[in-house]
């Protein structure tokens, strides 16, 4: 079976140039099993100038997007297939398989964060030394991304009786654009989410200078989705993406792309994402 010059794919969440050779490969495999099940996907990805032209399009036979979209911007327009299992980060908690948590970077050299303990500002929820940041500015990729700006906001949340904690956010449209604006001093802090933050190590020099000082609670990792119009195939891309990531395992591409599994998902399962952001909202964090 050839490909459906009517349909468009995207696996855009960790596709950074450095890897996207990988990405590609990736992209190969689960081409073989979509065909072999009778889903006639395209030969090649979409690498779309935003977010929003791949998973607002009715003809996105396969993406995948943050895990609030499902559950907010992209509600109605997309149906949730499953995640991706990404390796846990060396040095960094373990999650459960298909969950994803953020890290909370600052430049290694600000003062604010000698001294710290092990459990620097805290992991799943702040501790007292958040307080250190007060009135940091934050950098986060957009209000559209759970890791990148929600998650902070729902982390410090325990903080917020006198009101925000936080200063100013500058908005940067990529985690690796965060990691950078808080190298280079723009901001203070950020909210990277964790497989970002191993590619960033890997690939993004600005990450040298800074340091993991804390971790959010986990929620599902980034999701693949088809669009509602095409949901009739979603019973066949997932068990596609499932033998797809299995083939992989081992492979240099695997290694490269820190994938060694597939996990299938429901819908119903990301309303923890939605009841987090929701809740974070009701509290403002930041001025």
């Amino acid at each position: 079976m050839s490909g459906d010059s009517r349909f468009i794919a995207g696996l855009p969440m960790y596709d950074w140039p450095e890897v996207q050779g990988d990405v590609d490969r990736l992209w190969a495999t689960i081409v073989t099993a979509a065909r072999d099940r009778g889903v006639a996907v395209p030969d090649r990805l979409k690498r779309a100038e935003t977010l929003i032209e791949l998973w607002g399009d009715p003809s996105m036979i396969l993406g995948q997007v943050c895990s609030l979209n499902p559950v907010r911007d992209g509600l109605g327009e997309t149906e949730v297939i499953g995640t991706i299992v990404y390796e846990p980060a060396r040095g960094l908690p373990d999650q459960e398989p298909g969950t994803y948590y953020s890290v909370l970077v600052a430049r290694s050299d600000d003062t604010r964060c000698a001294g710290l303990g092990r459990d620097g500002i805290g992991h799943r929820s702040a501790n007292d030394s958040i307080r250190r940041f007060t009135g940091a500015t934050v950098a986060a990729n957009g209000t559209d991304s759970q890791s990148g700006y929600w998650s902070l906001g729902h982390f410090i949340d325990d903080h917020l009786v006198d009101g925000p904690l936080f200063d100013d956010v500058i908005f940067t449209a990529a985690h690796r654009e965060s990691v950078r604006a808080v190298a280079d001093g723009r901001a203070d802090l950020a909210a990277i989410d964790v497989h970002s933050w191993r590619l960033a190590m890997e690939h993004e020099p600005a990450s040298s200078g800074l340091t993991v000082i804390g971790t959010t609670e986990p929620t599902p990792g980034v999701v693949c989705v088809v669009s509602w119009e095409l949901k009739q195939h979603r019973a066949a891309l997932d068990a596609a993406l499932a033998e797809a990531l299995d083939s992989l395992a081992g492979s240099e591409t695997a290694a490269r792309l820190h994938v060694n599994g597939y996990r299938s998902r429901r819908l119903e399962e990301f309303q923890v994402v939605a009841d987090r952001v929701e809740h974070a909202a009701r509290h403002p964090w930041h001025r």
